[in-house]
């Protein structure tokens, strides 16, 4: 256990103490950024940056990235997320439509939206998914968005990365529900 910290403390003391970066203003007041990142206490936050989280510190909002021939596992997601341990309310957006088709300016406005009611963006990375533009341009988005990211390898795949993952060292990890509360509040915690 954490010592209590006062709510004035300033970020970078944290930090600092704790050996973790926050992805914030260094001077940013500590209780902001619990609030905002939907912690309740410096534990939990500090537990979340160094993986060790076992459960969600609040529920969580997630949107999935996927590609459509992957659709099967979001089944899976959603059926994972069924556990006590994962507290999450999810939004994806299957999407037939090129990208750079007549209904892309809708498509991408409607996507956006949903992205920006997340904290979290998880990208289900399959065999197909390091092509898709899509996949691309909602990473991109969440990235602007300033949300946390990451990566869950489907089982059984060996697909490449999409280049955004790749270009923003963004972790992936294993299809484990252990693994996913861990990297949910991993990037609820470290979103810039």
């Amino acid at each position: 256990m954490i010592r209590v910290k006062r709510s004035d403390t300033l970020v970078s003391t944290v930090e600092r103490q704790h050996r973790i970066t926050l992805n914030t203003r260094s001077d940013a007041l500590l209780g902001n950024l619990l609030r905002d990142r939907g912690f309740d206490s410096v534990t939990q936050l500090v537990d979340a940056c160094k993986w060790k989280a076992e459960w969600h510190a609040r529920r969580r909002r997630v949107f999935v990235s996927f590609h459509i021939e992957d659709a099967q596992h979001l089944t899976r997601l959603m059926k994972m997320a069924q556990n006590p341990r994962l507290e999450l309310d999810i939004y994806n957006a299957s999407v037939r439509e090129p990208i750079r088709s007549k209904k892309g300016t809708y498509v991408r406005g409607r996507i956006a939206a949903k992205i920006n009611r997340a904290s979290v963006l998880i990208c289900l990375v399959g065999d197909g998914t390091g092509w898709r533009d899509w996949v691309e341009w909602e990473i991109k988005k969440a990235h602007s968005l300033r949300k946390g990211v990451f990566g869950v390898r489907i089982p059984g795949t060996f697909g490449r990365r999409p280049r955004s993952i790749v270009d923003g060292q963004v972790p992936v990890v294993q299809w484990d529900h252990r693994r996913l509360v861990a990297a949910i509040e991993w990037a609820a915690a470290t979103r810039s």
